[in-house]
């Protein structure tokens, strides 16, 4: 089978040698956990909308494109990554091919109007979480004010949804790394609450001086913003070098409430090393993490 990922998101290329050596979000490592796992019996394309021509690639068998390139293919299956507004395109484009639109973050609230598009090309939906599934049917019926106003909507067939976990690395587990018991780590992207966590880790510091965090991203950090004492900024660091340094750390600091994680692949990774996380109640933090005791409320520092 032909399996095209088209990929109209992603801030950057990668392919999976990226995590390799920097590190790469979520989003990213799970397409391409999954793709190259395909890959084993069956021809799996990486379509990139940043990824020239000229720097198309192969590696370990999958085909890592260009928009232009991919568009020319015939593939059995299109995964449209993230972007609903892309879902007419790639039904037009590839109308042979069985389409699947697979939402990694929070739905828009406008996906109720987006039904029709969905169903005259025969989408199904993949959400990360039941959590996710949950809001993307909610979005999907919509409330009384859309139904008044687009009663045909309202009577076509509901999309499919269908739930799948995001998968981590097979080589994850607790082995003999001794904690360091003053450490944490947050390991997230800024846009995901990083200034509160960071205000929360103050507070903390005031009954618990001795306290350090380190804070490990894909994404830049502003220089601008003065970090707070005790709080070192690594950066962005390969798959490995996270993954020990999650296992030296003694909890995994997260208790904003900003921005819900839909899946959460920091608190599947932290718990598989054998690192608790500290994080707030909300998203399918309940769903992912192996204890509820992890869970606080972050709204109370207290």
């Amino acid at each position: 089978m032909k399996i095209l990922f088209y990929d109209v998101a992603t801030p950057r290329m990668y392919t999976d040698q990226t995590r390799l050596t920097t590190g790469l979000g979520g989003t990213e490592a799970t397409i391409t956990r999954i793709a190259h796992a395909l890959a084993d019996k069956h021809e799996i394309s990486i379509a990139q909308h940043c990824r020239p021509y000229q720097e198309e690639t192969i590696s370990n068998t999958v085909q890592y494109l260009s928009l232009k390139h991919a568009d020319t293919l015939k593939p059995d299956v299109v995964i449209l990554l993230r972007k609903r507004d892309w879902a007419e395109r790639i039904g037009k484009v590839f109308p042979q091919a069985r389409h699947f639109l697979w939402l990694h973050n929070m739905p828009s609230k406008n996906l109720y109007h987006d039904r029709p598009i969905l169903q005259r090309y025969g989408f199904e939906i993949i959400a990360v979480s039941q959590f996710h599934r949950d809001r993307i049917l909610r979005r999907l019926r919509g409330g009384w004010p859309q139904w008044l106003r687009h009663p045909a909507i309202w009577r076509l067939p509901m999309t499919p949804v269908h739930t799948l976990y995001n998968p981590i690395d097979d080589t994850l587990e607790k082995d003999a790394t001794i904690w360091q018991p003053r450490q944490m780590i947050l390991a997230s992207s800024p846009a995901k609450g990083l200034a509160m966590s960071l205000n929360a880790f103050s507070t903390l510091c005031d009954a618990f001086p001795d306290y350090e965090l380190q804070v490990a991203t894909y994404a830049d950090w502003d220089g601008a913003q003065k970090l707070p004492q005790n709080v070192k900024f690594l950066g962005s660091l390969p798959q490995r070098e996270l993954m020990q340094k999650m296992r030296e750390s003694f909890c995994m600091f997260y208790p904003q409430w900003q921005r819900c994680e839909t899946f959460g692949l920091v608190y599947a990774e932290a718990n598989a090393v054998g690192t608790p996380v500290l994080a707030h109640d909300f998203g399918a933090a309940r769903e992912v993490l192996s204890d509820p005791c992890q869970l606080v409320n972050g709204r109370n520092n207290d």
